[in-house]
């Protein structure tokens, strides 16, 4: 990591350390000493400066299940916020504004199909046996949730189980909707080339993911060809209140249809984003200017239709046999992808009360191997186990029985049915009567129903096209940035320091001489607290960090950055806390603005001897604050002396 002010100690975690050969390790730190320095940084610094005469915003959200994009001209918003393009995928059944997130990558690991389109490329390619110098990839974007240690080095499995560099695979999908995109704006007007400069483009992301996921698909992006400078990320949650604040009406699940005034100014409620891959829950008040106000950080989990997936896939293990389906899936993997197609399909159709049973197509090769390891039909044998009450075989067709089918959703429906319940009965939360439910998964009556049910005082929103909430709600964010207030933060921010060694606070354990002085390390200086509202692009509170420097030293530094899950962590190696990545401070040229004989303000003389416990050195300091950019976690450093801005920035996936 050259000269970098942080260095991984062998123990795990890591320390605030120069790595400098010239000198003993316990000679060189680096140290806040200060717990703020009361200077509000610029507003103009941290507020994300939108594309000047942009002519069109271009959204693209890229769902675990389906993806999809849309997109507004400017001069048409300013006249009617609603008239947003979409794009419809055509399939066997007609169209959809939506399409699996599937995608074929040929030999020379290039997109040849994506969609509908893939799935079919693919059936193909394994019919003609051709299949084995390509890739297929379908709901992998749960891997940026569940992936711990996400990186640029992360590696993604196809279905057969070949690898490739998930940041690569990711921009390959993220490119390919950005140029269909591209070519049907060109279709739409061959005689206007629409300048990409002034294209505005914005990315969803759930609101629950970690500031990790976000900067890898903001990376993936750039690497696909959308323009870091010009993108941002829209959280899910978000994007459905504003689309659902400007429907000029739309129909409660008690069946009350409502007027405009639905989300007037002065509502409190809360979003419930069901998708996929997962559930977002985020509560919002419209505030008197209209602008959204978040009242609790967002949470949530894995609960959204994939989950149903995975039930169904147990059942066919259970008729089946675990060793028959890892053959098909070995073997046949088209003909199960088309399988999980068919039950998506019929996840959607499905009417409580009203389906006795939904019918699944299944593969002729199911049949044929199991009747050849067992002896008997499958139809016949499904009769005589527990199982035949559940299901039971009309020719090629599985039915599953509306008992069974519906039982799928149980372990899903608890959890989140849990989930809300312990949300409303948050002080902040206990006056809400509104919510809104959205998503794709949010389609369905089952989970409909539900959360009627069980919350019978809740005047429950379901918008008509609840799957495109989030996506035409991106575009509408596109257009106005400033249409959030505020969010609270989900976690604890901070970085990873030295302070004085305090008998009876400290641990021994964390104690360390230096220069004669007690040193106490792996202290989590909190910049961001779990809870805490944060205003979007305001201005705030810096803190102070030292280093020791001699006059050859690097002009690159580098500070670790922790986030964790506690409101108050001490520790950056608390079991609540994780190493988040990286801050990279590019130090000023000038010698005299970045190297001083003593800090401006020092509340804490002992660590500031231990800096200048060495001959020929001085001490450098330097500001920073973190603070929101837009969605995602920003920060501004300058030198302490000057007020000198230096480039520096988040590295969360070295």
């Amino acid at each position: 990591m050259g000269n970098c002010i942080t260095k991984q100690r062998n123990h795990g975690y890591v320390d605030t350390h120069i790595p400098n050969p010239d000198y003993p390790d316990d000679d060189e730190i680096y140290s806040r000493i200060d717990e703020v320095n009361r200077i509000p940084c610029a507003e103009s610094l941290v507020f994300q400066t939108p594309i000047k005469n942009y002519i069109l915003v271009a959204a693209i959200d890229f769902g675990t299940t389906f993806s999809g994009y849309a997109y507004s001209f400017r001069h048409d918003y300013e006249r009617d916020k609603l008239k947003i393009y979409t794009n419809m995928w055509a399939h066997n059944s007609g169209l959809s504004a939506k399409a699996p997130s599937a995608v074929l990558i040929g030999p020379d690991r290039q997109v040849k199909a994506f969609g509908y389109e893939a799935h079919r490329k693919y059936n193909e390619l394994i019919e003609r046996e051709e299949a084995m110098d390509h890739l297929f990839f379908e709901k992998f974007k749960m891997m940026l949730f569940t992936t711990k240690n996400l990186n640029n080095k992360t590696l993604i499995r196809d279905i057969s189980g070949k690898e490739m560099l998930a940041i690569d695979m990711f921009a390959l999908v993220l490119g390919y909707l950005r140029n269909h995109l591209m070519q049907r704006l060109q279709n739409r007007d061959t005689d206007n080339i629409l300048d990409e400069n002034t294209i505005q483009w914005v990315l969803t992301v759930p609101a629950i993911w970690s500031e990790k996921a976000k900067q890898f698909m903001r990376y993936a992006a750039d690497k696909g060809g959308i323009p870091s400078k010009h993108l941002i990320l829209a959280l899910g949650t978000e994007g459905a209140s504003l689309y659902c604040k400007h429907l000029p009406q739309c129909i409660t699940m008690q069946g009350k249809r409502m007027t405009d005034n639905a989300l007037e100014n002065g509502t409190k409620y809360i979003v419930l984003d069901i998708g996929g891959g997962t559930v977002d829950v985020t509560a919002h008040e419209i505030q008197r200017d209209g602008t959204l106000q978040e009242l609790y950080q967002a949470t949530g989990g894995c609960w959204g239709g994939t989950t149903i997936d995975l039930e169904f896939q147990i059942l066919l293990i259970t008729i089946f046999g675990s060793d028959i389906i890892s053959k098909i899936n070995d073997e046949y993997p088209n003909e199960m992808i088309d399988v999980l197609l068919d039950f998506e399909m019929k996840k959607r159709s499905y009417e409580p009360g009203v389906t006795s049973h939904i019918s699944i197509k299944c593969p002729s090769y199911l049949f044929e191997v199991y009747e050849k390891i067992h002896g008997v039909s499958i139809r016949e044998d499904v009769k005589t186990t527990c199982t035949g009450k559940k299901v039971k075989f009309v020719r090629d067709k599985l039915l599953i029985y509306a008992d069974t089918y519906e039982g799928f959703y149980t372990e899903t429906l608890d959890k989140l049915v849990n989930h809300l319940r312990q949300l409303l009965h948050i002080e902040t939360l206990s006056d809400i009567t509104t919510l809104l439910l959205v998503g794709g998964f949010a389609e369905s009556k089952v989970i409909k129903n539900s959360i009627v049910t069980n919350f019978p005082l809740l005047r429950v929103i379901n918008p008509d096209d609840c799957s495109m909430a989030v996506l035409k709600g991106a575009v509408l964010y596109g257009h106005d940035q400033k249409a959030i207030r505020s969010r609270i933060s989900k976690c604890s921010y901070g970085i990873g320091t030295h302070v004085n060694f305090h008998e009876g606070i400290h641990p021994e354990t964390k104690k360390r001489i230096v220069n004669g002085i007690e040193i106490c390390d792996d202290i989590f200086d909190i910049h961001v607290r779990l809870g805490e509202r944060v205003e979007i692009s305001q201005p705030r509170l810096e803190k102070i960090y030292h280093r020791r420097v001699q006059p050859d030293f690097s002009n690159t530094a580098s500070l670790y950055v922790y986030a964790s899950t506690s409101k108050s962590p001490m520790f950056v190696t608390d079991d609540s806390c994780n190493v988040l990545g990286c801050l990279s401070i590019a130090l000023s040229g000038d010698k005299d603005e970045k190297v001083q004989s003593a800090p401006p303000v020092d509340t804490d003389k002992t660590v500031q001897s231990a800096l200048s416990g060495v001959s020929n050195t001085s001490v450098q300091s330097v500001l920073v604050s973190f603070h929101y950019v837009g969605t995602e976690l920003g920060v501004l450093v300058r030198v302490a002396k000057t007020g000198k801005v230096l480039g520096a920035k988040f590295d969360f996936l070295c």
